[in-house]
């Protein structure tokens, strides 16, 4: 179904990188994905579904980090893996969209590689740590060391929705999590441990490609202020959704606005 394909290559360090590739259309996009407790691989027709809206259009590559450990893993390390990934994958210039700590990674991407950037949406993210920021992953990381991705996953939810939308999310949760396939929890805690890292802030002047931050009013993991400082510093458009959290990035209209940004002349 829309030509999903389950992919994987190496990297020059020798690791492994898993992404799923989809679509038909001549322009290509670059998904960079949030912080994630779930193993990516295989997931390709699950995607490809998802974001069947793009798949017309674009030829759609979504890159997971790399595999294994990651002991010194940064939010700069993780851009140059996937620029890496990008050149190895013979992408090119592509469309980029990245959410969350996909964010984060996006705006190094854009400001040390522009010769891979044609466009950029950055989606509830930040160009630095913040006390909102640092007490999610604190939490996340207490509970993971703990073992308990689990928790994790509950945390996570109840960070990303808002109180109306957790009153459907509290009643599946436990089916959700049946039908999981968590990653390891040391692989989730070296990726976690990498937003601490984060101060794109300085390079956000290097950024020169059209670019589109969206946020969320009632976001309670990066901040919709974090959004507005981005898109203050790079004197660019941006949107902030009212009604919803940080996890506004599954929504129909946050990705028909990523569409029409993408396809706009």
């Amino acid at each position: 179904m829309f030509n999903a394909e389950n992919k994987t290559l190496k990297l020059p360090c020798g690791a492994e990188m898993y992404y799923a590739k989809f679509g038909k259309g001549k322009r290509k996009l670059v998904m960079v994905p949030g912080l994630n407790i779930v193993d990516m691989q295989g997931t390709a027709a699950n995607l490809a579904y998802f974001y069947r809206k793009f798949a017309k259009e674009f030829t759609v590559y979504i890159f997971d980090r790399r595999s294994g450990r990651d002991k010194n893993a940064t939010i700069r390390s993780m851009a140059e893996d996937l620029a890496d990934a990008m050149k190895i994958a013979g992408i090119g210039k592509a469309d980029v969209l990245g959410v969350s700590q996909g964010g984060m990674i996006a705006q190094y991407l854009a400001a040390e590689h522009p010769e891979l950037v044609k466009k950029l949406v950055l989606g509830v993210t930040a160009s630095e740590t913040n006390p909102t920021m640092t007490k999610a992953v604190d939490e996340w990381l207490e509970m993971a060391e703990n073992g308990n991705l689990k928790g994790v996953f509950t945390k996570t939810y109840d960070k990303m929705y808002t109180q109306k939308q957790m009153k459907y999310y509290r009643l599946i949760i436990p089916v959700l999590m049946k039908f999981t396939k968590f990653m390891s929890v040391e692989r989730f805690a070296d990726h976690a441990r990498a937003i601490y890292s984060l101060n794109s802030a300085p390079l956000l002047d290097r950024i020169s490609c059209p670019t589109l931050v969206i946020g969320a009013e009632n976001d309670m993991i990066t901040t919709a202020d974090a959004s507005k400082e981005i898109a203050e510093k790079l004197g660019c458009k941006c949107h902030i959704f009212p009604d919803e959290g940080h996890a506004v990035y599954i929504s129909k209209a946050f990705n028909k606005m990523v569409y029409d940004f993408f396809l706009q002349s």
